[in-house]
C-alpha cells in the first residue's frame, strides 16, 4: 500500500476542526485492507476488543496509512471510530494530517486549560473522528505514560466503537510498549523487502508480556506481483474479469465437447485419491 491517505487543514472555522480525508480508490489496496478489518471485527466479536494500536517493524513500512486505511473503513461500515496519532517524534512539517495549532494530543497533556473535546477533529467522514499529535516533544514517553493519557484512553474506549493508535515503529523507539497496558490489541507492521527477521525477532521480543494482546502482523508495501502470488484470484470480482468470465462461459456453452471419462482418467483420478489417502494416514 503507498501512501494514498491525503489530508490537509480544512479551511474553516476553529470551531468546526473538520479534517479532509481521502481514501483510497484502488481495488487490491481495499481488498487488502477489508481482510484486516475482518479480523479485527471478529476480536471485537469474540473478545470484545475495540482498542487497536498499531506499530511498525522498522521505519517507512506505512504504518499510519494502513491504520488510517483501516479507521476510514470500520467508520464507513457504520461503527463510530477515532484515529489518534501517538506519533510526537515528528513535527507537523513532517506530517501529512495536522489539526489548527493548540488543537492537538499534546497541548491537551501538557496544559490544563485545554478541554478533550477541543483536541477532536471531525472529518469527511461522518463516523470517523481523529486526534492529531502536535508539534514535536522531546520527551514522548513521558505525555504517553501520564496519568492523563490513561484517562483519556479508558474516556475513548467507552465513547467509541473503535479506537485506532497511530505509534512509531516498535523496532526504534519503545512509546508503543508504554500505552499497549491501555489497548485491547496491538498489531505490528511490517514491510516486505523492509523489515529484517532481526527486527521482527526483536519486536515480538519486546512485546513477549503482552503476547495475550497480540493481534498478528500485516505484511505492506507489497507490489502487484507478490500480491497476486499470495493471493490468488483477488481481482476476480472486479467488472472487466467478470464480464471476462460471462464470455468464456458464452463461448463454452456455444461450443459443446464430449467430456466423457476414459479409463486413464478414472485410474489417474483413482491413483490421486489413493495417494490423499495415504497422506491422510500418515
Amino acid at each position: 500500500m503507498g501512501n494514498n491517505h491525503l489530508a490537509h487543514r480544512g479551511r474553516k472555522s476553529m470551531e468546526e476542526k473538520v479534517l479532509e480525508l481521502y481514501g483510497n480508490e484502488t481495488y487490491a489496496v481495499n481488498e487488502a485492507i477489508d481482510r484486516i478489518v475482518v479480523g479485527i471485527y471478529e476480536m471485537k466479536r469474540e473478545y470484545k476488543a475495540s482498542s487497536f494500536l498499531f506499530t511498525g517493524i522498522g521505519s517507512g513500512v506505512g504504518t499510519t496509512t494502513v491504520a488510517l486505511g483501516i479507521a476510514i473503513a470500520l467508520s464507513e461500515a457504520g461503527w463510530k471510530t477515532l484515529f489518534v496519532d501517538c506519533d510526537f517524534r515528528k513535527g507537523n512539517e513532517f506530517k501529512r494530517i495536522s489539526a489548527p495549532a493548540g488543537m492537538d494530543l499534546a497541548t491537551y497533556l501538557t496544559e490544563d486549560n485545554v478541554k478533550e473535546s477541543d483536541i477532536i477533529c471531525n472529518t469527511t467522514y461522518e463516523n470517523l473522528s481523529y486526534i492529531a499529535s502536535g508539534e514535536r516533544y522531546n520527551t514522548p514517553v513521558r505525555l504517553l505514560c501520564s496519568e492523563k493519557m490513561e484517562a483519556l484512553c479508558d474516556d475513548f474506549k467507552s465513547s467509541y466503537d473503535f479506537v485506532i493508535y497511530d505509534l512509531p515503529s516498535i523496532s526504534i523507539v519503545n512509546d508503543a510498549k508504554v500505552l499497549i497496558p491501555s489497548v485491547d490489541r496491538y498489531v505490528l507492521v511490517g514491510g516486505i523487502n523492509i523489515s529484517t527477521k532481526k527486527q521482527i525477532f526483536d519486536a515480538k521480543l519486546a512485546l513477549v508480556d503482552y503476547a495475550n494482546k497480540n493481534g498478528g502482523i500485516i505484511a505492506n508495501r507489497m507490489d502487484k506481483y507478490q500480491y497476486r502470488k499470495n493471493v490468488k484470484d483477488y481481482n476476480y470480482f472486479e467488472e472487466k474479469n467478470l464480464r471476462k468470465t460471462v464470455r468464456r462461459r458464452r463461448k463454452f456453452k456455444s461450443t459443446p465437447k464430449n467430456f466423457n471419462l476414459t479409463q486413464n482418467d478414472i485410474d489417474l483420478l483413482t491413483q490421486n485419491k489413493n495417494v490423499t489417502k495415504e497422506g491422510e494416514n500418515r
